[in-house]
């Protein structure tokens, strides 16, 4: 074992133990399961690491797992909240760990006993994200109810904006890394970076737009920004993927998604503050939900048929196109038989609508004050998003991908949403939770 892993292990066990000095050094209100649960699946992935292939590789590979799910959850928390210094400092670690997680899978060849570790890493990583995360909105009050921001009011947006130095500050240090790479890269190496930084300032935007639209129930909104954020995304990842997810690239890539990040929370809470469209109104106003006119249901039966249409007709489509059919491979790579294309877009299309469904079942879970509700949603989302990872690395054409992933994962977040609302409403699970007042004590 060399001392640089020794070093992530310690460093992984003293992470995954944080939880009981949040709990009796700061005091804060955090359950025994909370403390124990992300230091049970650490040991566990460690030793679960000993078995695999390499064990420094399984080893880097957990220990980013838990930082990169421990910061999603800061991510996808603090971008529905308004405070835009933690955005930015949640965003950068999620969209690092994201990179070096795919460097490694990539690396590997999308080895497929790596969705060990990787869900052992989401159960441990998003547990002692939800309880840091809870902390800092507690002592920081920080809220996600755009609606009730008076900074949004007309005349006051561009102000919130502009005082946000932690936004300026990434906007300068990528514009000084431009100069670097315009003076030292390569012609070939700087257009890379330049299309990473388009998409991925596009990628995190939409993503934005799209995750706290998942939160608050219209489904035209969950449509428009999900086929948004799909083909951003997926344009993204497979560009990335086709540079053999280069680190010449890991800094371009992490700032503009970042700064993507903020700009696509700014102008949702703008659309949230006209449009009223506050994260709990399901919970408060049944009256209103039970009112949902068919028009919201449109949505659904469009995609199906989208979606249907692509799966058996896709190779007459590329014929017109005059795109060349080439074999796809299955989802996961242990399965080494070539299966008919119908059979694998078929399996893949399940994939991307179950992967999209969890993640916005567990997303809208990890936001709110349940931790049974979040802790059972992590498993069979790291199914499927390892699944949908391999499936990219091994088929990164575009049009493999991108028609389908952004139809099956379009239909996911609003099954995804309205699943989550049916929890929630029997959970009474709530995303704004005001601490309880202890009862003054009389005289």
């Amino acid at each position: 074992m060399s001392i640089l892993t020794l070093a992530i292990i310690v460093g992984l066990l003293t992470l995954s133990s944080s939880g009981f000095f949040l709990k009796y050094v700061l005091k804060f209100d955090c359950s025994i399961a909370n403390c124990l649960t992300p230091l049970a699946f650490t040991l566990i992935g460690v030793m679960v690491s000993t078995q695999l292939k390499s064990f420094s590789e399984a080893v880097v590979f957990f220990g980013a797992a838990i930082i990169q799910f421990a910061s999603f959850v800061f991510s996808s928390r603090f971008r529905q909240r308004s405070s835009f210094l933690w955005i930015t400092l949640a965003s950068l670690a999620a969209n690092g760990t994201w990179y070096a997680t795919m460097n490694i899978l990539a690396a590997s060849g999308a080895y497929w006993l790596l969705f060990v570790p990787h869900i052992l890493g989401i159960i441990a990583g998003r547990t002692i994200g939800v309880v840091w995360a809870s902390y800092i909105e507690r002592t920081f009050n920080l809220k996600s109810n755009a609606v009730a921001d008076n900074r949004l009011a007309p005349g006051q947006r561009l102000a919130l904006l502009g005082r946000e130095w932690s936004f300026w500050v990434l906007v300068l240090s990528l514009l000084c890394y431009l100069v670097y790479g315009y003076l030292y890269f390569s012609p070939e190496i700087f257009i890379s970076v330049l299309i990473v930084i388009g998409l991925g300032l596009l990628q995190n935007f939409s993503y934005a737009l799209s995750s706290r639209a998942s939160a608050r129930g219209n489904n035209w909104y969950i449509v428009g920004t999900s086929l948004f954020a799909g083909a951003t995304f997926y344009f993204s990842v497979i560009y990335l993927f086709t540079q053999n997810m280069s680190w010449s690239l890991f800094i371009p890539y992490t700032l503009s998604t970042t700064i993507g990040a903020n700009i696509g929370t700014f102008f949702s809470m703008v659309i949230e503050w006209v449009g009223k469209l506050s994260p709990d109104k399901h919970l408060e106003k049944m009256s209103e939900v039970k009112k949902e006119g068919s028009g919201q249901r449109l949505p659904y039966f469009v995609i199906i048929g989208l979606a249907t249409v692509w799966i058996f007709f896709q190779e007459n489509i590329f014929q017109v196109l005059g795109y060349s059919v080439t074999p796809l491979r299955f989802p996961i790579s242990a399965v080494t038989i070539e299966l008919p294309r119908t059979i694998v877009m078929f399996f893949a299309s399940f994939v991307f609508l179950f992967s999209e469904l969890l993640h916005t079942v567990n997303s809208r879970a990890g936001n709110r004050n349940h931790t049974g509700y979040h802790v059972a949603t992590c498993v069979p989302k790291g199914l499927m998003d390892f699944s949908r990872i391999s499936y990219i690395a091994l088929n990164s054409r575009i049009p493999d991908v991108l028609p389908i992933s952004i139809l099956a994962g379009c239909l996911g977040s609003l099954y995804g949403k309205d699943i989550s609302e049916k929890i929630e409403r029997w959970l009474q699970a709530r995303m704004d939770v005001e601490p309880v007042k202890k009862p003054a004590l009389s005289s």
